[in-house]
């Protein structure tokens, strides 16, 4: 079989138009909105409240920021009586086009419309979708994507969908919907969903054809996979983790402090309503990358709103926006159990009785660790790829979305992932 056949093969067949839905007219994002706004108004408007304090700081800065001041500086020089005036109208101008970006977005009718796969497998409010239906017979990949983000980010409707790439492979993609928790799911922690909900699956999986499977995690759901070969190695022919955080005080330890201590502040609120609302786990994000929101909507409001950059653009920010909540006991491991005391880099992250240990996988592996995530840093996720004992490393220069919605997704790490499947089917 040859790689990369097709980039959308016959069974599914590509993105299309759904007349049996109704697109949705309002955005809530970019969330948490109120925090982004806040941003912007405390940022750029306090330019020419700093300017003074500022324009006398030492230049023992990092070597970027001390470059711009020193340009700062220069043009104050030349026109020193005009200076801050023209930095106040600067500063008006930036917050407006971020205002006129967000408006934009909130009313662009683009939306994502795709023919989705169908569904073999549900319990609770957790799907399992078929990416290949008319080759029940190939190798399966069995998905498992983050509990927080939903899987649309796999199969967004603008070319090409890892999924359906995928399945252009000749092998029979499973991709995990988790969708929001029901009320079978509410009391679920991490351990629940790799017994409850991924086990069973893998027993429908081999019900109907007797052989093993690959396993493919991404993000957060890499560590999923990985607990599930960690139970399960008879049953699973490769694993492959995608920018999977394991040593979560890496590059910094005091991130995971702040996790800890927002886990303890959020008590009342996890107790109250069994669940972390997404706009909290927005929030976290967004400490992360505080700029981030500003700098892609002020871009966004000079746009051509027609332009395929732009619906790119539109879907992403609809799949950002569109999280699920995280029940409690899945919230409190997170932030406490993973952030807060790195259980997992000490070896004292266990799933059903089970402390998950990369050592004792001993399954041939994949790991993606792209050099450009601010979300997983790759610091983070490196030390699977040196834990694990039949580990390839892969190291795209891509982001953490990049690696599955960008122009170089398909040469710079799926093309890698397919050759490598190929040779370990």
């Amino acid at each position: 079989m040859q790689v990369m056949q097709h980039l959308h093969p016959d069974p599914l067949p590509p993105p299309e138009a759904r007349p049996d839905q109704a697109p949705r007219m309002y955005r809530m994002g970019p969330r948490p909105l109120p925090l982004h706004l806040m941003t912007a108004l405390c940022v750029w408007p306090s330019l020419p409240i700093v300017w003074p304090n500022l324009k006398n700081a030492s230049s023992s800065l990092n070597p970027a920021a001390a470059a711009h001041l020193q340009k700062l500086r220069a043009v104050q020089k030349l026109a020193n009586t005009e200076f801050e005036d023209a930095l106040a109208r600067e500063a008006i101008s930036r917050t407006r086009r971020f205002i006129k970006g967000v408006r934009e977005y909130q009313h662009h009718p683009d939306r994502r419309d795709v023919v989705e796969a169908p569904v073999i497998w549900q319990a609770g409010n957790t799907l399992l979708r078929d990416y290949n239906p008319s080759q029940p017979d190939a190798p399966v990949v069995l998905v498992i994507p983050s509990l927080i983000n939903r899987f649309d980010i796999l199969d967004l409707d603008f070319a090409p969908s890892f999924l359906r790439s995928l399945a252009g492979q000749g092998v029979r993609p499973l991709v995990v919907d988790w969708d929001v928790p029901g009320p079978q799911e509410m009391k679920f922690d991490i351990s629940a969903y790799v017994t409850e909900r991924l086990t069973p699956i893998m027993r429908f999986i081999r019900g109907r054809k007797d052989q093993p499977i690959h396993v493919l995690g991404y993000c957060m759901g890499g560590l999923f996979a990985l607990a599930l070969a960690a139970l399960r190695p008879n049953e699973i022919k490769s694993l492959t983790l995608m920018a999977t955080p394991w040593d979560f005080h890496k590059p910094d330890a005091s991130m995971g402090e702040a996790f800890a201590a927002l886990g303890d502040q959020m008590e009342p609120c996890l107790q109250a309503t069994g669940l972390l609302p997404v706009d909290i786990i927005e929030s976290l994000f967004a400490t992360m990358q505080p700029m981030q929101a500003l700098k892609k909507f002020t871009a966004f409001a000079g746009m051509n709103k027609d332009s395929m950059e732009a619906r790119q653009f539109v879907l992403l920010e609809d799949w950002l926006n569109d999280g699920v909540p995280l029940t409690a006991p899945v919230a409190r491991e997170c932030l406490k159990g993973w952030y807060g005391a790195n259980h997992t880099a000490k070896y004292e992250w266990h799933v059903d009785g089970v402390i998950i240990n990369p050592r004792h996988i001993t399954i041939p592996s994949y790991v993606v660790v792209p050099g450009k995530d601010k979300i997983v840093p790759p610091e983070s996720a490196m030390p699977l790829a040196k834990l694990l004992p039949h580990a390839t490393l892969h190291e795209p220069m891509t982001g953490h979305i990049g690696m599955m919605a960008s122009r170089n997704a398909l040469r710079r790490v799926w093309m890698p992932y397919f050759h490598w499947l190929e040779q370990h089917k």
